[in-house]
């Protein structure tokens, strides 16, 4: 079953005694869990007597709720509870790799208990991402979903982290994000990705700094800007290379105020200030 047709059914309280999560997305797995959780037991003050979170490895078959590395013939009491699950609890089987349907434990799962966690990546990063977004009451344009991504990176659980705070940046009772509230607040990210371009460049680490100065760009940062750190940070190096570098750095601010598109004469400069 496909993750997003899953959320939907518990959505609706549709809820299975045994549903096993399969997928490389620890994030989603998690988010999955709680969602699951929050359902079935929707009163928080019975959580703690409602719910047990058992380490396969530590607990045993017996006891397992999450299953990582064993083989049938150890879990033989697992399967023999799946044949027959207490119509009363919710049994979640959380596996962080992808399943086969050959697999001892999806055979032992009905097949519509079987939910696959999806690789996010992409355009299925960005729907996701928006989804999510939506079932927290947001509304998320797609544009500033890929500014997100661009500026904050591949990662769920800090892709999620931003959208909350970009729509606590537009106001209380602001329920939109668009491009303007991501740029509001994604501050700190440039900041910190400005320091990390300049550290790459000073550890002439190109393969670090190149990606790093194409995400800047990306995320609206003024090349100019960008050029004038790279140049004062050129400054502050007491080195014999240090004329030879600002010389070059001169060279790329003239071709950009002359017209030069700023993307190329940037992955120059920076790759030249990495070979020095």
């Amino acid at each position: 079953m496909q993750y997003s047709a899953w959320l939907r059914q518990i959505d609706q309280g549709q809820v299975a005694p045994v549903v096993l999560l399969h997928g490389p997305e620890a994030f989603l797995a998690e988010e999955a869990v709680a969602r699951l959780t929050r359902v079935v037991c929707s009163d928080p003050a019975l959580l703690a007597m409602s719910r047990d979170v058992l380490e396969a490895r530590e607990a045993g078959a017996d006891g397992v709720v999450r299953v990582e590395s064993f083989g049938p013939k150890q879990a033989e009491p697992l399967i023999a509870y799946l044949r027959s699950p207490n119509p009363s609890t919710v049994l979640a089987l959380c596996v962080l790799t992808p399943l086969t349907p050959s697999h001892w434990l999806a055979k032992a799962v009905t097949p519509a208990s079987v939910v696959d966690l999806p690789q996010l990546a992409g355009r299925a990063l960005a729907s996701w991402l928006r989804s999510r977004a939506s079932s927290e009451g947001y509304e998320l344009s797609d544009e500033a979903a890929q500014l997100l991504m661009t500026l904050v990176g591949d990662d769920p659980a800090a892709l999620a982290g931003e959208v909350a705070k970009a729509a606590l940046g537009g106001g209380a009772e602001n329920r939109r994000v668009g491009v303007a509230e991501v740029r509001a607040v994604v501050g700190e990210h440039r900041s910190r990705e400005v320091f990390e371009l300049t550290r790459a460049v000073e550890q002439k680490d190109a393969a670090v700094a190149l990606p790093m100065l194409e995400r800047l760009l990306a995320g609206g940062e003024e090349p100019l800007r960008l050029l004038a750190i790279l140049a004062g940070q050129v400054r502050r190096q007491p080195a014999p290379a240090a004329p030879a570098r600002l010389f070059r750095c001169w060279q790329a601010e003239r071709r950009l105020k002359t017209g030069g598109p700023p993307r190329p004469e940037l992955a120059l400069l920076v790759a030249d200030l990495c070979r020095a």
